[in-house]
């Protein structure tokens, strides 16, 4: 008897007992034996009999993709902003991190961006925190045993976006690396299941994995080269099912393909003496991996055309947008194979090169020039074409930088680069200066600057899709999380606003409408730690872009005690007309230009830090200070120092110290002067005590000394502010400030008092009232999250310190108000109203969007945005944007589609505002059935306007595509295509307006058959038909351009090596009053299984291609094709 027939024994005599017992009775537990219950409660027999058939249907999924994965981090934070949150670190290489650490970052601290906490966190684990106070950010740390790491971008904790779709503890596979120094290399393992019934647990991959509420888990994880056992289970009450899988994840991946295709050939045209010709075409894409972490993609492309000229093409640089080139529209729009596009090889011309590994790379193509790490005056953030290359030695510091780095890039651009900055509006949208800018060209960041010299304090690059949409074609921004105006502020102030100012600085790229480039970019960066505290480093840039020529280079040296102390060196010299920039200060209505510096000049810069306990004091706190001078004519992205001010000098000096856990103390000097005579100079001195654990005092002294073109005089003003925390989250402070000495500034009395309180249910409430010199100030905002996805947010602010350029008159403050509602697991909406009224001025900024996801196969989404500004300085114009997307997907059916529309219109600085942008993209594809594709896009594009920047005209373009692709009976192959083009824009020549290109309206038809009789022959037809009109210029009139092309072809298959072709052509061009008959016939010798060889004479003396006009083609020829 085998151990198995004793263990049914064993359960079968147990049952026999308990039936004896009468334990049939529903007494809350059942005994079954592979599956069938012998004894017990009936009900419960049926529910394990129900959740064993629901364990049984758990679809679960493993699946590989190959080496080269991608790593990925990310930090999720959950709860409500204020109170207790949850901190999540996500990653998908666990095996190669040993510790993590979640750093509790003040981006706003006296003395600079400071760590005040590390939370220690298991990789992939989470943990609790409860924000001392608003404004802080957190960063996910991973080390290796090694002790390199990487990083996230820093996640603000009270502004998190709630909105996503995040399961809380669910992977998601989102990647918010902002550092990168670990080294992983493997393959990418993915575990999926859907269906899981309630209560089951999962464990895949050696760890416990979270189930959302529908029953799905999905877990991703890079495992080195060799051998692996995937272990998968779902275990229920009773049982569960296993699945157990071996992986080779192999030490090398190699995928290329390659074609060479050269024709030899004698022209024999009647009447004229015989020539010879060639053309030749090589073209390959090449991408391999190895275990190691090296990795290679190559593309290369040269075209038809001379064989002389093949290499020298792949220099050449494609005319069109990138990602019209990859978009087939000259091919047929679908092979009735499934296939999609991807695009591995950004490039712009006909060459594209990566090889990289472990953070070092070679790079010949489109990029993203990221200089500006390790220095703060030598900066460049434009997306160019051309090459890059970086290296960085393995061995590092103790700081997890690597010992010596270079990083280079060299580009010749044919667009030019644009940077708006916007003060924030406590809105989320933001109208850019330009229309139509270059897809995936921009760069956005959020700085803090200080409000008076323009300084910049601390900046935070944005993520696009988390943090930000973007609409390239109205160019239009819509931040995640409202983007208030002010941060920071003392105990002094002159108002209800902060005293620094939040900014948001977009850098892009766009194509300009008149003028020509015709120039070089290049730039680069080297730096070496010469000991594990010293590092050195040298940078530099130039612009010649034609239009505007830039250089810039600096040298830098960094001496660190710790992560928080600290002393930098930075000298920088520029030459040329600047960086100019506009600003606005209302979302993008209302714009400024601000030229650049125009000449050279020199900047230095000395700044630096010091924690306290690094210079050996038990209290924690920092000291922190700057120097910086800049030369008239010196020009940075941040910074342009014109004639109107000359050569500028900043310094200041900063500390702030926590004596106590109740007490602290800072002071912050800030002093900054120009050789126009304009100088400020203020000094703050502050101090806060816990009188008892829920009562506070601060006490502030402030002295300012300011000469520029609007005030002359100084003074110094006395506050004090007591602050009582309620039961709860509640607080209230009253305040009073009275100036003690004042010249010329007048003076700043003023007393008021607010409050914040948090309640349960998700809203909070903050709100503040003052009166004084300066005039009546207020600040009322209520605010609502529930953690889910659904905000509200209505305030009021007036601010007596705001001014704003060229306006007069009383300030009646910014009315704001906004939601983002999920109305339910369908439907969810965002609104946001914005108006503002100073002086003869009034701005209205509107903004709605909804997102509906009726069924799992259709969803829609709407926005809407509005912009007004009216004053008495000629300017009286709106602004309008609406959009409409459609998307439906079934497994045979997909289709989406999108609607915009732009307007303009008004009067702006006096001149007259009138523009109007329709625009729609939409395509779809039907699977008819396994043998059968159709496939529809359509784009379509109307300007009308008076400015310009934008290109008046009509565009349309739509395709239609057909394919039979037989899979159990392919003799018959169809392909069919159908495209209408109607272009009275022109192309542009040289990527400028000057000289407008060909203008065309156009029908295009045609379609290939193919039937394969038997194994031996196979006949072919091709009907191909043009229906155009064309203009040479904008000026020229439309002439008709009609042509018919038939062609019928049979192809023998002789013996093993060797095929026949012969195949009859007709042309018939409708205003030329032609036709052409031809006949073409070939023989083609297979050398091997890549290479063949054929023979053929063409009795015509046209082509099958109707864009081929030359009529030369008659003759003998001689083609080799080689592919791979």
């Amino acid at each position: 008897m085998t151990r198995t027939d004793l263990t049914s024994l064993a359960c079968l005599t147990t049952a026999l007992v308990l039936l004896g017992q009468g334990a049939a009775a529903q007494d809350g537990f059942a005994i079954s034996v592979n599956g069938d219950t012998v004894a017990g409660d009936a009900r419960v027999a049926e529910d394990v009999r129900a959740l064993d058939a629901a364990l049984a249907e758990a679809d679960i999924q493993v699946s590989y993709r190959g080496l080269g994965a991608d790593p990925k981090l990310d930090l999720e934070v959950t709860g409500a902003p204020g109170g207790p949150l949850t901190l999540l670190s996500q990653l998908n290489y666990p095996a190669y991190v040993t510790r993590g650490e979640i750093r509790i970052i003040d981006p706003l601290a006296v003395t600079g961006p400071r760590t005040i906490a590390t939370l220690p966190v298991v990789p992939g684990g989470a943990t609790g925190f409860v924000p001392p106070r608003p404004g802080l950010d957190a960063v996910l740390r991973v080390y290796d045993a090694q002790g390199r790491f990487d990083e996230t971008f820093p996640v603000p904790l009270d502004g998190f976006d709630t909105a996503q779709d995040r399961e809380p503890g669910v992977e998601d596979g989102f990647d918010t690396t902002a550092r990168r120094r670990i080294p992983v290399h493997g393959a990418s393992v993915i575990v999926t299941g859907d269906g899981v019934p309630a209560g089951a647990s999962v464990t895949a991959l050696g760890e416990v994995v979270a189930v959302d509420p529908s029953g799905g888990f999905v877990i991703e994880r890079i495992l080195p080269a060799g051998t692996h056992g995937i272990d998968v289970q779902v275990l229920g009450q009773t049982g569960g099912v296993e699945i157990v899988r071996d992986l080779e994840v192999p030490r090398a991946e190699w995928f290329y393909v390659a074609t060479a295709d050269v024709t030899f050939g004698i022209y024999d045209e009647e009447g004229t003496p015989s020539e010879t010709f060639d053309s030749g075409r090589l073209a390959f894409y090449v991408e391999g991996r190895r275990a190691d972490g090296t990795q290679i993609i190559a593309s290369a492309d040269s075209g038809e055309g001379d064989i002389a000229d093949v290499f020298r093409r792949f220099d050449d640089r494609d005319p069109r947008d990138r990602l019209l080139r990859l978009d087939p529209r000259d091919l047929y729009p679908t092979y009735g194979d499934d296939s999609t596009l991807e695009d591995r090889t950004p490039t712009s011309g006909n060459l594209f090169l990566r090889v990289e590994r472990d953070n070092n790379f070679l790079q010949w193509g489109d990029f993203a020039a990221r200089l500006g790490d390790g220095t703060s005056l030598v900066r460049n953030d434009r997306t160019l074409y051309g090459l890059s290359a970086g290296y960085a030695t393995q061995d590092q510091t103790g700081f997890g930088a690597p010992r010596a780095s270079v990083y280079a890039y060299g580009a010749q651009p044919d667009q030019l680069p644009q940077r708006d900055v916007f003060l924030g509006t406590g809105g989320s949208v933001y109208f850019l200066n330009r229309q139509d800018i270059s897809r995936a060209t921009e760069t956005i960041s959020v700085q803090v600057r200080d409000g008076n010299s323009g300084r910049v304090i601390a900046t935070r690059t944005l993520i696009a899709g988390d943090d930000y949409e973007i609409n390239y074609v109205q160019g239009v921004v819509t931040l995640r999380s409202p983007l208030s105006g002010q941060a920071g502020g003392g105990i002094v102030s002159d108002g209800v606003a902060a005293d620094d100012d939040v900014v948001l600085v977009v850098q892009y790229e766009y194509t300009p409408t008149l003028g020509s480039l015709d120039g070089f970019a290049y730039g680069g960066r080297a730096e070496g730690w010469v000991t594990d505290q010293l590092r050195v480093g040298v940078s530099g840039l130039s612009e010649e872009t034609g239009t505007a020529d830039q250089t810039l280079i600096g040298l830098d040296l960094l001496f660190r005690r710790s992560e928080d102390t600290f002393l930098r060196f930075d000298i920088a010299e520029s030459d040329g007309p600047g960086f100019g920039s506009t600003f606005s200060a209302d979302g993008g209505l209302l714009v400024d230009t601000e030229d650049g510096a125009m000449g050279t000049g020199t900047a230095i810069k000395l700044d630096g830090r010091a924690a306290l306990r690094d210079l050996g004091l038990a209290a924690d706190g920092a000291l922190a200070f700057y120097v910086e001078d800049r030369e008239e004519g010196f020009s940075g992205l941040d910074r342009q120092v014109t004639s109107s001010t000359g050569d500028e000098l900043f310094w200041g000096l900063s500390g702030e110290i926590q004596a106590t856990p109740g007490t602290r103390y800072a002071f912050i000097y800030d002093d900054y002067e120009n050789d126009a005579g304009e100088y400020e100079r203020e000094g703050t001195l502050e101090a806060e005590f816990a009188v008892t654990a829920a009562t506070s005092v601060g006490v502030g002294l402030e002295h300012q000394d300011v000469r520029d073109s609007s005030e002359d005089g100084r003074r110094t003003d006395l506050a004090v502010r007591l602050t009582r925390q309620l039961a709860g989250d509640a607080a209230v402070y009253v305040f009073a400030q009275a100036t003690l000495d004042e010249e010329g500034l007048g003076r700043n009395d003023r007393a008021g008092l607010g409050g914040t309180v948090a309640f349960r249910n998700g809203w909070s409430l903050t709100g503040e009232v003052s009166d004084g010199s300066l005039g009546f100030g207020a600040i009322a905002l209520a605010e609502y999250a529930d953690g889910a996805g659904s905000t509200r947010y209505a305030g009021w602010e007036v601010d007596p310190g705001r001014e704003i350029t060229g306006l007069t008159g009383r300030d009646a403050g910014v009315f704001k108000s906004g939601a983002t509602e999920r109305v339910s697991e369908e439907v969810s909406i965002f609104a946001e109203h914005i108006y503002d009224v100073f002086g003869d001025r009034t701005s209205t900024t509107t903004a709605y969007g909804l997102d509906w996801t009726p069924t799992e196969r259709l969803s829609a989404a709407l926005a809407i945005e509005s912009g007004e500004v009216v004053d008495t300085r000629d300017n009286d114009f709106d602004r309008d944007a609406i959009s409409v997307a459609l998307r439906y997907a079934t497994d045979a059916v997909q289709a989406q589609g999108r609607l915009e529309y732009r307007t303009d219109r008004g009067t702006r600085s006096g001149d007259d505002l009138r523009s109007e942008t329709w625009l729609l993209a939409t395509d779809a594809a039907w699977k008819i059935d396994e043998s059968q594709r159709l496939v529809f896009s359509a784009d379509y594009a109307e300007t009308v306007g008076t400015e310009s920047e934008t290109l008046d005209g009509t565009f349309a373009d739509v395709i239609v595509g057909y394919a039979f692709r037989p899979i159990d009976h392919d003799r018959l192959n169809v392909l069919a295509r159908y495209r209408y083009l109607y272009d009275d824009i022109g192309q542009r020549v040289d990527g400028t307006d000057e000289e407008r290109g060909p203008r065309q309206r156009s029908h295009v038809v045609s379609v290939d058959a193919l039937y394969d009789i038997n194994r031996f022959w196979t006949l072919g037809a091709k009907v191909g038909v043009r229906l155009a009109e064309t203009a040479s210029t904008a000026g020229d009139a439309f002439t008709d351009n009609d042509a018919v092309l038939g062609v019928l072809s049979a192809r023998y298959h002789m013996v093993s090596k060797w095929d026949g072709l012969v195949e009859f052509r007709r042309l018939d061009l409708r205003q030329a009053e032609t036709s052409d008959t031809g006949v073409l016939a070939a023989l083609y010798r297979q050398i091997n299984p890549n290479v063949s060889v054929g023979l053929g004479y063409n009795f015509g003396t046209f082509s099958d291609d109707l864009t081929d006009l030359t009529r030369d083609d008659q003759g003998l020829f001689v083609n080799l094709l080689a592919q791979f």
